[in-house]
């Protein structure tokens, strides 16, 4: 059955330059065709590996990536069953990784995949980064900076599967790769939140809300304590968290929601410097009206923090 495969991709990738995306989506019916057969002579959990790890070592896995695009609904879910299959199995983590690690132009066809509805690359992409050497490899390459542009997307699906990736890549269970990501934003610091402001200021509701939650979920973690610091020692990062807050729209109670919880950070500091206290005395006003009329708001719960913070403003 791999042969089989084999010979499809590589009758189809000689004639690869005289094919249009029509007649190239017409000659992949023929990998969808072995992958339906090879998926039903697999029995047992445990034949997956060894057809796997030839696949790997073949580089099918690899060229079923690159004619993704060209394959109907049905041919990418059995695409994305085998490479998920791949990626989850223990027994061949080590071989997928190394895979990966060696040919990173998987990861540049993935990203490049999000863009197509109903590709899984965004699904895939996701279970890659769960490996550390991959999670190190996207930080450290081209690919984090191309992430903004998904997430800022109109369509609601490209953003989310963006924001997905953004998550993945930030928040890290293992102390290594926690480093690894406060390494990389404390080194890029400028150019990172620059391009996240942009996401805050963004016109779509939903870009606005994921990207302050985000955000929100970056500044809490204890191992970011020094990029909390720096980030809310900005004036400019305390006006865009007013303006948030303050908006005077009943459709953006869920912005509001989100930007209270960052706004907390640069009032609960006690060591603000001169420039942050004097944009809260600049705007104390707007400020303590919001902050009241929420508490007075009863359908949304701020806790204990709220109060405090209306002291907190009222004392400056």
């Amino acid at each position: 059955m791999l042969e089989k495969l084999l010979i499809e991709l590589k009758n189809i990738e000689k004639d690869l330059h005289k094919l249009d995306s029509k007649a190239h989506a017409e000659r992949c019916g023929g990998i969808e065709r072995v992958l339906r057969d090879l998926k039903r002579s697999i029995k047992e959990d445990d034949d997956w590996d060894p057809i796997l790890g030839k696949m790997l070592a073949s580089n099918y896995l690899k060229s079923l990536i690159f004619h993704l695009p060209y394959l109907s609904t049905r041919g990418k879910q059995d695409v994305r069953s085998f490479w998920l299959k791949a990626l989850k199995s223990s027994n061949l983590k080590k071989n997928t990784e190394n895979h990966l690690r060696e040919n990173p132009e998987i990861l540049i066809m993935l990203m490049r995949g999000i863009s197509c509805r109903e590709s899984f690359c965004g699904e895939i992409m996701r279970t890659c980064l769960k490996l550390k050497s991959v999670h190190f490899l996207v930080l450290n390459s081209p690919l984090i900076w191309q992430l903004f542009q998904f997430v800022e997307a109109s369509d609601f699906e490209l953003s989310s599967d963006g924001f997905k990736i953004f998550q993945a890549l930030m928040n890290r269970k293992n102390a290594e790769e926690k480093k690894y990501t406060f390494d990389f934003l404390m080194k890029n610091f400028e150019k990172f939140w620059s391009k996240f402001a942009d996401l805050l200021m963004c016109d779509a509701y939903h870009v606005k809300r994921q990207s302050l939650k985000l955000l929100s979920e970056i500044l809490q973690r204890r191992e970011n304590f020094k990029l909390m610091v720096r980030y809310i020692s900005v004036p400019e990062n305390l006006h865009l968290m007013i303006d948030h807050l303050c908006v005077d729209d009943t459709r953006e109670k869920g912005i509001k929601f989100e930007a209270f919880h960052v706004f907390k950070f640069f009032v609960a500091n006690p060591k603000k410097g001169k420039p942050i206290i004097n944009v809260l005395r600049l705007r104390k006003k707007e400020i303590l009206r919001t902050l009241i009329e929420m508490r007075n708001q009863h359908e949304v719960a701020y806790g204990r923090e709220l109060p405090l913070l209306v002291q907190r403003i009222t004392e400056i």
